[in-house]
């Protein structure tokens, strides 16, 4: 009964509908990913603020804190302070991009959303004029148009940046949650980076500290 020629349209109707589903539950759950940034840029901004205490007390008290630690040791703590301190750097600029990504998602489906609605209005207007006067015209939105002018506002050094994201993710609906991600990851692997060399600071200096 399924190879029945009269269902295929509805059978194409409930592909689509699945389809579409299924894509925006996958589209919440990378989404959902993202909000897990905020708690990750907290940890990473007292770290940068410890990080900083540290030096401040190490530079402005090194006479008296030399004797205790050794020369050797003081110089690979600057070392793993200064990695550590610009660990947290690329973990906040991460963290940055994924709160800029979240906030243009939304804006776009905003507008998106009311631009779309205009255009069905406008289109069903249209759709009536033209089987009125018993011709076809094409209403559909034209996104390659869209992104040609987009792209076309952007910096250079930009738009080929995005241009070579949109050719590497091409055909994926999904490219928006994937750079979100993306960033979400590098800032995760960042800030642990930058408490891991914190830990290896402070092991660093009691263990010299012992052995002085």
């Amino acid at each position: 009964m399924n190879d029945d020629p009269r269902t295929k349209a509805l059978q194409e109707w409930n592909r689509l509908a699945r389809e579409n589903t299924e894509n925006a539950i996958v589209t919440s759950m990378l989404e959902s990913v993202g909000k897990s940034s905020s708690p990750i840029e907290s940890f990473t901004d007292w770290m940068l603020i410890a990080t900083g205490a540290i030096a401040s007390f190490i530079l402005t008290n090194t006479e008296k804190v030399l004797p205790f630690v050794g020369k050797q040791a003081l110089t690979y703590g600057g070392l793993l302070l200064c990695t550590s301190f610009t660990c947290g750097l690329l973990s906040k600029i991460f963290a940055l991009q994924v709160k800029i990504g979240q906030q243009a998602g939304e804006a776009a489906k905003t507008t998106f959303a009311e631009h779309l609605e205009k255009h069905k209005i406008e289109e069903e207007k249209i759709k009536e004029g033209a089987k009125f006067w018993g011709i076809t015209i094409d209403t559909g939105v034209r996104l390659e148009l869209i992104l040609t002018k987009f792209l076309a506002a952007m910096p250079a050094i930009p738009r080929y940046l995005t241009n070579r994201t949109l050719k590497k993710y091409q055909g994926n609906i999904h490219l928006g949650q994937i750079i979100l991600l993306r960033n979400f990851n590098r800032q995760g692997i960042f800030a642990f980076l930058q408490g891991i060399l914190l830990v290896f600071f402070f092991g660093l200096q009691f263990i010299c500290g012992a052995f002085q």
